[in-house]
């Protein structure tokens, strides 16, 4: 071969792809998953999914209790909706949680039923504004779902807030395991569209996102829930280590809660 004819010749084969990477550890790994739900295809999404089934199988008992985690990439909240969006002292918390019941049915209850009875110690208002059809996603014939949502909740020490938040749900495929077994998890996020009105003067809430991934296991359901929440006693964000309490507190209450409902 004459030198300098491979160059050409290489230049005509189709252009290999390098595969999605995706972080190992759940600090990076709720912030990533937050960020790729919104993409076009769900080819990341689902090597994330991958990791962090991989992550729970070697940390769960640890992430029941709470994690504390990196907060998304700031580009990522800005691009929610156009919207410039504060993130200077977001603090950011994870808990894990198994479920009895399969994927669909969680998910059923996740977009379909009132609130106010899943969660009764907590909603006195859930009123859900569909932006796409439920019963198709729900079907899993759908690969997405949003809709806007308008809260009340009645919170300890007697705080109310209302909340108006976006919420986006993603049926995403992944593999387990060595033989790369194909699975069907759920991945949701929701973000606040303003600052939370609080009852209280001296406590503000202007951000909040969450994420939220279900995934087959053993017949059940192993939910990872995260938060990322800037709260602000009037000038002051709230003490760190008393934010990640009270959000590490509500996603395992809320969990128990759910577990229960679904029992009944």
């Amino acid at each position: 071969m004459k030198p300098g004819t491979l160059l050409p010749f290489v230049l005509l084969l189709p252009a290999c792809r390098k595969p999605p990477e995706a972080p190992a550890k759940l600090e990076q790994l709720a912030g990533y998953l937050f960020e790729h739900m919104g993409d076009e295809d769900t080819e990341a999404l689902g090597v994330g999914v991958t990791n962090l089934d991989i992550w729970l199988d070697a940390n769960i008992e640890e992430t029941l209790e709470g994690y504390t985690i990196e907060n998304p990439a700031g580009g990522v909240l800005n691009g929610l909706d156009g919207k410039d969006r504060k993130t200077e002292g977001l603090v950011g918390a994870a808990v894990a949680s198994e479920l009895d019941a399969g994927v669909k049915p969680v998910v059923k209850i996740l977009v379909k039923a009132d609130f106010t009875k899943v969660y009764e110690d907590t909603y006195s208002r859930y009123d859900r504004t569909y932006k796409s059809d439920v019963g198709c996603f729900t079907a899993s014939e759908c690969e997405d779902l949003a809709f806007r949502v308008e809260t009340e909740s009645l919170y300890p020490m007697g705080l109310e807030v209302d909340a108006d938040f976006n919420a986006e749900y993603r049926w995403v495929e992944f593999e387990r395991g060595e033989d790369g077994e194909p699975l069907t998890a759920m991945v949701q996020r929701t973000w606040l569209i303003k600052p939370a009105e609080v009852s209280a003067n001296w406590l503000s809430v202007p951000a909040q996102y969450f994420l939220s991934v279900n995934i087959p296991k053993n017949g059940g359901t192993r939910r990872l829930q995260a938060t990322w929440i800037l709260a602000e006693m009037g000038d002051s964000p709230v003490p760190e280590a008393t934010a990640l309490n009270l959000v590490v507190g509500s996603m395992q209450d809320s969990d128990e809660a759910l577990n229960a409902y679904m029992n009944k």
